[in-house]
């Protein structure tokens, strides 16, 4: 019979195999998906990056930027239509969607720099920059940089001085180990985090498309490296707010902030403020929208973008 002394030595022992073997796991490519080579999709490399691309139309361009988490697919309710008249392009930012995350350390300043790269290589003309959420956050610091001021920007809901991060997030964020809680966390909680936080934050939308985008983005966001990503940039959000927001006041780029008149389902106080500061910027107030507000209300984002394309 084994004393409780053993028994405890083989449960450390038992447990200190499994964290190892979850960490090793967790810096490999398991439960990441592979793209679909027969979709529309490119994919451009940029450094030890690939990263997933949807370009359509011709004309002026226009250019998306996604949240966190995020992908090409949230702009889908506005990106064919634009395509009629002009060229659109998206793609998914470094650890989200079908984009790599080889060097990636995770702050918006990285997103800036990624934007401007892609612009090059892409041959894109005084784009259009449409950001949501942390995409918003990204355009934001990019107009503070004075060789970006003649870019137009729209910046729909997005945190731009204050961020929350839960314990989880800095869970995941954990070294060494943390790829490995991201690897566990995708094939037990992840997918029912996903629909609880999905499920309550549109407005205006039916149930059936509801339904929808929650099984699109629970094989998608419970990836392990979009969980890692979204987790690490929680994490840095806010010390990434904090070095950016005293340049707002300096800020001359023509931008239009979009968010929604109910505070409590938008991030319409950051949004507010941020109007407050930048001198040559345009709110507007949209009724019945939650967070994301390219779905809830494509209609009026559409027309939003028109105008604002318009004024080229």
């Amino acid at each position: 019979m084994k004393t409780p002394k053993k028994v405890i030595l083989f449960i450390i022992l038992g447990l200190g195999i499994f964290v190892l073997m979850l960490t090793f796991l967790g810096y490999t490519n398991l439960g990441n998906l592979s793209p679909d080579q027969s979709q529309e999709y490119t994919f451009v490399n940029i450094g030890n990056e690939n990263i997933r691309i949807l370009q359509k139309g011709s004309g002026r361009d226009i250019l998306f930027i996604h949240g966190s988490p995020g992908l090409i697919e949230d702009w889908n309710d506005v990106f064919d239509t634009l395509a009629q008249s002009y060229r659109v392009t998206a793609f998914d930012r470094l650890g989200h969607g079908y984009s790599s995350s080889n060097e990636y350390t995770y702050h918006i300043q990285d997103n800036a720099v990624l934007v401007e790269q892609l612009i090059a290589v892409l041959k894109l003309k005084n784009p259009l920059i449409v950001g949501h959420s942390y995409g918003g956050s990204t355009a934001a610091f990019m107009a503070t940089h004075s060789e970006l001021k003649d870019l137009k920007y729209i910046i729909i809901d997005s945190p731009l001085y204050r961020s929350r991060s839960s314990s989880i997030y800095k869970l995941v964020s954990t070294p060494i180990i943390g790829k490995g809680i991201a690897l566990l966390s995708s094939f037990t909680i992840a997918k029912g985090r996903i629909n609880d936080g999905l499920q309550s934050i549109f407005k205006s939308i039916h149930q059936e498309k509801i339904d929808e985008l929650v099984k699109e983005r629970q094989k998608i966001w419970s990836q392990p490296k979009v969980i890692y990503s979204k987790s690490k940039e929680t994490v840095n959000y806010q010390d990434d707010l904090n070095l950016m927001s005293h340049k707002y006041k300096n800020i001359t780029s023509d931008i239009t902030i979009i968010t929604g008149k109910d505070a409590s389902s938008t991030l319409r106080t950051d949004c507010e403020k941020f109007h407050g500061e930048v001198k040559n910027s345009e709110l507007i107030l949209l009724d019945q929208t939650g967070h994301y507000i390219q779905i809830d209300k494509s209609q009026e984002v559409l027309a939003i973008i028109r105008r604002k394309m318009g004024f080229y």
